[in-house]
């Protein structure tokens, strides 16, 4: 069999064609019918051939052929003829209306309206079709044209009888007398032959006028719809662990009816999955499929051709994770390949919500009634764990407490509880102030302490409150760190007790000042020396009654660099520059055996070297950042905070003189160059 394709239109590639409920000629017909495409079968010196077009330059119009018009009258006609002719004229819509939605183009709905006979006076109306399939713009002009071509091509049809052998779907012909519908000759789109050995030849055809496209009618509603959902599989090309889906999230999939051999990952077009929501910036709700799931394939419009991806089915070879096994049947759960879950218990008195991963050995925030994997009550209310890291993050401040809100009634940051606390605290601390301050020690600062407190109250600036009705607890395998930048303040109603193991060291930049209002001060060591300096001014021990000091078994010394002065009563010994002076108002008594008088002595007493220079008083060595050499002899300067300049030049050590400084700075240091 021979086939010519003779198409002048341009004609859409499709991605995806099926044919559903259909013989193959039922199919074939179909496909013509919207691709508006005619065949007909022609003889040819090498045998029949089937001829493909679309236009009116694919009629057969050689060799011309006119056929006479001679009614029947009951004589001979000595040639053959048409006998009878009937013209059937119908009123055809003026024009047609098509539209579409493309999900791959979604920006606009491709509408088009067209008019393929703007001067034929007899049309009316404009139908309007959805969803005739197209994708584009050019596709909705398409559409239209075919749809009014084919109204226009079956508005004027001529039924006839003939005894003209020639005539064959296909042919155009002229009859000997002018037809007014049909100037140009008719063209037969239907033809039946009748004959017999008792009956002489002749047709019944059908034809239209030949300056028309011929179209086939659109015989839509024979055209199979899909009312239900058919079942697929996913696939993948090599079983893949994870989705297999392209850039858009579509879906490859297997129809279970499809029996023929494909390559993985291409039995069909890729399909798009339908979801519960969907939006804008790439919101949605999104599970992805994987291999072999067992898909529910329903088709939009009911076009067999417009299949999408319903939702997915659990199956005898993966069954529902929701079953009545181990009572399921109370808990909605969502679970991923990797054992990521959602579930949501609703069992009456075990109400409770669980997210969990795998990774990071089991991480977890459970809700509510608390249980293990053998539903066996493990505790109440929340829980959020990991065996990785955590990390509790607020940028506008966080609030830990253990104060209840009964049925999360209140605000989020109700914490009136809370910031009584720390006002009651505050309100103790600014008594023992005022104390300290009477007994001329150094008071604490309750300003700074206020302004915590307020910076606190709602949170106001990024700050982390912690608080409970009861006990707080802070313990740790190792070390505990507390640093603030300004204060830190701790006030305790009752005892502030600290033990510690091995040492307990306390510094301070400016001033330790420790008052104690009513029970005193106990300073021991059980072992080892107390000592006490005064390491750049004086010292003083004052007592309102008595002062005691004691060695019990070793020795008291008492040594001055200058001057040492006893005095009592207006009486007083005094040893200065090697002199003792004993003087009195009254009488000096020796209560001794006897009184030696030798040759001078003296004693030299060491005294400690006192350590000098302030706190934050530092030189620099100073390297070269490339090659790390230390620069010596280099000129430099370094620029105070501030924005004065010290200068100098490097020892042979590299270093820098001492810069003083009585609090922490920063400094920027330049080296010349050489």
């Amino acid at each position: 069999m021979l086939i010519s394709v003779r198409l002048r239109g341009s004609h859409p590639q499709h991605l995806f064609r099926f044919q559903y409920g259909q013989t193959d000629l039922d199919y074939i017909q179909m496909l013509a019918q919207k691709a508006g495409i005619y065949l007909y079968i022609q003889e040819t010196e090498y045998g029949d051939q089937i001829v493909l077009g679309d236009d009116v330059d694919h009629y057969v119009y050689d060799p011309k052929l006119v056929v006479p018009y001679r009614q029947a009258s009951g004589l001979e006609v000595a040639r053959e003829s048409v006998s009878e002719l009937s013209i059937h004229a119908t009123t055809v819509p003026k024009s047609f209306v098509v539209a579409e939605y493309n999900p791959e183009k979604s920006y606009e709905r491709f509408r088009d309206e067209v008019n393929v006979a703007p001067d034929d006076p007899t049309t009316y109306g404009t139908p309007y079709v959805f969803g005739t399939g197209h994708g584009d713009f050019a596709g909705a002009r398409l559409e239209a044209q075919l749809r009014h071509e084919e109204a226009i091509a079956w508005q004027v049809v001529i039924d006839g009888r003939s005894t003209e052998s020639e005539l064959q779907t296909g042919r155009v012909f002229h009859a000997d007398e002018e037809l007014h519908d049909a100037p140009d000759g008719l063209l037969v789109v239907e033809v039946t032959h009748t004959g017999a050995r008792d009956q002489a030849y002749s047709n019944s055809f059908k034809a239209i006028p030949a300056d028309r496209r011929f179209r086939l009618r659109l015989e839509t509603n024979s055209w199979p719809k899909v009312a239900g959902t058919l079942s697929a599989r996913v696939t993948s090309p090599d079983r893949y662990k994870y989705a297999f889906l392209n850039a858009a999230g579509y879906y490859t999939v297997r129809f279970d009816f499809d029996f023929d051999d494909w390559p993985r990952g291409g039995e069909s077009v890729a399909l798009r999955l339908s979801k519960p929501f969907a939006g804008a910036f790439q919101t949605g709700l999104h599970f992805p499929a994987l291999d072999n799931a067992e898909a529910i394939i329903s088709f939009r419009d009911g076009d067999p051709d417009k299949p999408e991806i319903m939702g997915f089915h659990h199956h005898s070879q993966a069954v529902d994770l929701v079953t009545s096994d181990r009572r399921w049947i109370s808990r909605g759960t969502i679970r991923t390949q990797s054992n990521n879950k959602l579930r949501f218990e609703d069992w009456a008195g075990q109400e409770g919500i669980k997210l969990s991963t795998e990774h990071s050995g089991k991480s977890q925030l459970n809700l509510g009634y608390l249980v293990d994997n053998k539903l066996e009550k493990r505790g109440e209310g929340y829980e959020l764990r990991t065996s990785g890291h955590g990390a509790l993050r607020g940028g506008k401040g966080v609030y830990v407490t253990a104060y209840d809100q009964p049925e999360a009634s209140g605000k989020q940051l109700d914490m009136q509880q809370t910031i009584a606390q720390l006002e009651q605290a505050l309100e103790l601390a600014k008594a023992l102030a005022e104390a300290a301050r009477k007994a001329k020690a150094e008071p604490a600062d309750t300003d700074a302490q206020q302004a915590v407190n307020q910076q606190l109250d709602g949170l106001k600036d990024a700050g982390l409150l912690v608080s409970a009705p009861a006990s707080i607890g802070l313990a740790s395998g190792r070390g505990v760190q507390m640093a603030a930048k300004e204060t830190i303040s701790a006030v305790a109603g009752k005892n502030a007790d600290i033990s510690v193991m091995e040492r307990f060291t306390v510094a301070a930049g400016e001033m330790v000042s420790i008052f104690a209002q009513k029970l005193g001060l106990k300073l021991f060591a059980a072992k080892g020396p107390v000592e006490i300096q005064a390491q750049s001014d004086a010292m003083s021990l004052v007592a309102d009654k008595d002062l005691t000091i004691t060695s019990v078994n070793g020795k008291v010394t008492v040594a001055a660099a200058k001057e040492l002065v006893i005095e009592c009563g207006g009486a007083f010994i005094q040893l200065k520059d090697g002199d003792i002076t004993l003087g009195g108002p009254l009488d000096l008594f020796l209560k001794t055996i006897t009184v030696q008088k030798k040759g001078k002595d003296s004693r030299n007493t060491v005294f400690p070297v006192m350590p000098g220079g302030g706190l934050f008083d530092e030189s620099f060595v100073l390297k070269d950042e490339h090659t790390g050499d230390i620069l010596v002899g280099r000129k430099y300067r370094i620029k105070r905070q501030d924005g004065s300049y010290e200068e100098g030049v490097t020892d042979g050590s590299g270093h820098t003189h001492l810069v003083t400084t009585a609090h922490s700075e920063r400094l920027i240091t330049e080296v010349a160059a050489d």
